[in-house]
C-alpha cells in the first residue's frame, strides 16, 4: 500500500456522501478561509473519505514554493514531496498511533480530541524549517469515523521533530507519545499561579521585566522569579517558548 493511503487508515469505507453534501460544506470552507486571513497560521481542511484536502489556505511560508491550488491538487502527496524522507515514517507512526487512540475513545468524545506534533518541511530554496501541526476532527460520519479534520500549521519553537501530544479538551490531562515505547503516557496539565499567568500575559505584549514589575506593582526580582518558575514548569528555554507552550496547553 502506498504511503498516501496509509495516512488514511483505518478509514477504508466507501464514500457515502453526494455532491450535494459537499455543496453544503461551503460555509465551513468560508470559515476556514476567514481564520487563515486573521492568523499567521496555515489552515487545511482534510477530507478523510476522498483522501485529499478540501481546503488549503494561501500562506506562502508553508506552501514551499507552490500555490494553494497546487497543494490542494497534490493532497498528501505534497507532504511526501517536502517532508524529509526520514520523517515520513515518523508521520506514519504518529498517524497510526493517533488513530489507535481515537478509536479507543467513546464515540461521543472523539470530537474533543486534538493531536499536535512537529516536523520539518523543505522550502523552495532547499532549506528545511520546523513546523507545528495541530489536527482536530470536526465532522464524523455515521460510524463515528473522521469525515473532515481541521489542521492548523505554524512555525514551531521546538528544537527537534516529534513532540507528539494528544489533548482531550474536556480533561485536565493530556497524553504524550513515546516513540521508544510505542505507547501513550497520560500527563497532568501544568498548573500556573495567577502571578505566573500575569507575567505570561504581559510578556505577550512585549513588556520588559522592569515594565512588567511596574504593571504588577512588584519588584523586578519578583518578576524574574516568576519567569524562572515558568521556564521550569513548562520545560521552556525562554519566555517566547513558554508563551507558545502555555498557549497550546490553554493555560492563558
Amino acid at each position: 500500500m502506498d504511503n498516501i493511503s496509509k495516512f488514511f487508515e483505518p478509514i477504508t469505507g466507501k464514500l457515502a456522501y453526494t455532491s450535494e453534501d459537499y455543496l453544503r460544506l461551503q460555509p465551513c470552507i468560508d470559515l476556514a478561509n476567514a481564520m487563515a486571513r486573521t492568523t499567521n497560521q496555515s489552515i487545511y481542511i482534510i477530507d478523510y473519505h476522498q483522501k485529499n484536502f478540501l481546503y488549503v489556505s494561501n500562506n506562502p511560508l508553508f506552501l514551499c514554493g507552490k500555490t494553494a491550488e497546487e497543494v490542494k491538487s497534490m493532497g498528501y502527496g505534497f507532504y511526501l514531496s517536502v517532508v524529509p524522507e526520514e520523517e515520513v515514517n515518523m508521520l506514519l507512526e504518529i498517524n497510526e498511533a493517533g488513530f489507535d487512540f481515537f478509536y479507543r475513545q467513546p464515540s461521543q468524545e472523539r470530537l474533543d480530541l486534538m493531536i499536535e506534533y512537529d516536523f520539518h518541511l523543505t522550502g523552495s530554496d532547499g532549506n528545511s524549517f520546523l513546523i507545528h501541526h495541530k489536527l482536530t476532527p470536526f465532522l464524523l460520519n455515521e460510524n463515528c469515523d473522521i469525515w473532515l479534520g481541521l489542521s492548523a500549521v505554524s512555525l514551531s519553537t521546538a528544537t527537534q521533530s516529534g513532540n507528539v501530544v494528544m489533548t482531550d479538551l474536556k480533561k485536565k490531562t493530556h497524553f504524550e507519545y513515546s516513540f521508544e515505547l510505542k505507547k501513550w503516557k497520560e500527563v497532568p496539565h501544568v498548573e500556573l499561579s495567577d502571578r505566573e499567568i500575569d507575567v505570561l500575559r504581559l510578556s505577550i505584549k512585549g513588556l520588559s521585566n522592569n515594565a512588567i514589575a511596574e504593571q504588577m506593582f512588584v519588584d523586578v526580582n519578583t518578576v524574574k522569579y516568576h519567569r524562572k518558575n515558568l521556564l521550569q514548569k513548562l520545560h521552556a528555554e525562554n519566555i517566547t517558548e513558554a508563551i507558545f507552550i502555555a498557549t497550546n496547553l490553554r493555560l492563558i
